[in-house]
């Protein structure tokens, strides 16, 4: 088990600051607006806090972290609906575990389309469109492990990519170095599988997910000769790490894989 680090932190409360627009695709924009959890302690509790990483909350406990810590960091990327619940949920999950959670936030991009509707559980753009949405996906990960190697206080020997619904998606496709490990939630791997076979990759969802009912295949199917591992929770369940089963099975994977450093 890793040793979590908890902050001490007096925290603010306060509205999102001001984020410089930028020119082109607006790649630079899902950074500069990305989310930001961290662990911290609180009236005597471990609790997660964050924001937009620009906003006073999670700009306070940022400035708070001591010099001399480095702190085993998730970069999280959200489903497709944007951050939400669904982002909420998973960085409180992996910040009350002793991560640090960057989540860029893709609808930053000036005109990016959303693709599926939350009520049908389908796609809802053409192929093409989707192929651009998921090209954009695989940049802001790689835009954002460059940033990310730019902070001292983040381990670089302790970054994991998790991600969840499309951005599970992105996650499993995502081809390149990195990472520790990486973690794929609510998605099926059927939009590829970049790892290589002897990384570290964890697929969890629930079995009756509603939107796998159009889909077929699961990442179960790619297990053959990979370290992939599967969690199937029981139920419809679509942001699993929310439940019991699905948090717990992502954080003891996590754990696994995170190298515990002595002060």
């Amino acid at each position: 088990m890793i040793r979590t680090v908890i902050l001490l932190l007096t925290l603010l409360a306060g509205a999102c600051g001001a984020v410089p627009e930028d020119a082109g695709d607006g790649l630079a924009l899902t950074w500069e607006r990305a989310y930001l959890y961290l662990p911290v302690r609180r009236a005597g509790m471990a609790v997660a806090v964050g924001g937009r990483r620009a906003g006073d909350t999670a700009a306070a406990a940022e400035r708070a972290i001591p010099s001399q810590i480095q702190l085993p960091t998730v970069l999280f990327a959200h489903g497709c609906t944007g951050f939400g619940e669904g982002g909420r949920v998973n960085a409180r999950l992996l910040a009350g575990a002793g991560y640090a959670v960057f989540a860029p936030a893709s609808f930053a991009r000036p005109g990016r389309p959303r693709t599926c509707d939350v009520k049908t559980h389908r796609t809802v753009v053409s192929k093409s469109v989707f192929e651009q949405v998921r090209a954009m996906r695989t940049a802001e990960i790689r835009y954002a492990l460059e940033r990310l190697a730019e902070i001292p206080w983040v381990d670089t020997d302790n970054l994991f990519l998790v991600g969840h619904s499309q951005g599970g998606g992105a996650v499993s496709a995502y081809v390149g170095g990195g990472i520790k490990a990486r973690v794929i939630s609510g998605s099926t791997c059927t939009r590829g599988y970049g790892a290589a076979p002897s990384d570290p990759v964890l697929a969890v969802y629930s079995i009756n997910d509603p939107w796998f009912a159009a889909v077929s295949g699961r990442c179960r199917d790619r297990v053959a000769g990979t370290a992939l591992e599967i969690v199937e929770v029981p139920g419809r369940a679509h942001l699993v790490g929310g439940t019991p089963e699905g948090g717990r099975a992502i954080i003891e994977f996590l754990a696994r894989h995170t190298e515990t450093r002595r002060s």
